[in-house]
């Protein structure tokens, strides 16, 4: 079942995490081990990210909230071109971001003289993701965002919580329509039920 979720980016809502215990906070030596901190929500920068994992971010622009961060590449071959992809994704209570990022490496063989010459040229770019697709079991979710960022509905937010413990499919659909298939992997699906669960018992507070 598709379900299209058609959303403008508002305001960016951060959740206090000095009522949950289970989060760090500060000046909480004990809770600080159970938690790694995380001190910027950007992505393509840090590849010592603690992947696959809850995480607190601590930003100095959004404020402090729990997130995972999750990581998965693959390559591809087209006639001379070596194409290889990595698509990075934070999930957090209030946003999905995304960066999806395009290597291509050019190999043409030209002759000179009898020992034909390799000449390789290579390309990187990121896609500007304006819609993406996720699929948990039956159901597909349907998200329209703007600078590859994505406001998480409450609806999104309970299938993400008790998705199944499996690889999720998610599709990446760039602002000149290119598609991107790629997937989420189990750790970060695990992930989700503690930072999609804390967003429920925030609102419930």
């Amino acid at each position: 079942m598709l379900r299209p979720l058609t959303l403008c980016l508002g305001t960016v809502l951060s959740i206090s995490l000095s009522s949950l215990p289970a989060i760090a906070t500060p000046d909480t030596d004990d809770a600080e081990s159970d938690v790694m901190i995380v001190e910027s929500v950007a992505l393509g920068t840090n590849p010592n990210l603690p992947w696959s994992e809850t995480v607190q971010i601590n930003d100095p622009f959004e404020g402090s909230f729990v997130g995972v961060f999750d990581r998965h590449s693959f390559s591809d071959r087209v006639l001379n071109t070596d194409v290889h992809v990595e698509v990075q994704s934070l999930w957090t209570q209030d946003l999905i971001r995304v960066l999806s990022i395009v290597r291509d490496r050019d190999c043409l063989s030209q002759p000179s003289g009898i020992i034909p010459a390799r000449s390789c040229s290579e390309f990187s770019n990121a896609r500007n993701i304006t819609q993406l697709f996720i699929k948990i079991e039956d159901d597909v979710f349907q998200l329209a965002g703007q600078g590859s960022t994505f406001v998480v509905e409450d609806e999104l937010a309970m299938a993400l919580q008790n998705a199944p413990d499996t690889i999720i499919s998610i599709r990446l659909v760039s602002e000149s329509g290119e598609t991107i298939d790629s997937e989420i992997g189990k750790g970060t699906v695990t992930a989700w039920e503690s930072v999609y669960g804390m967003a429920a018992i925030a609102d419930a507070l």
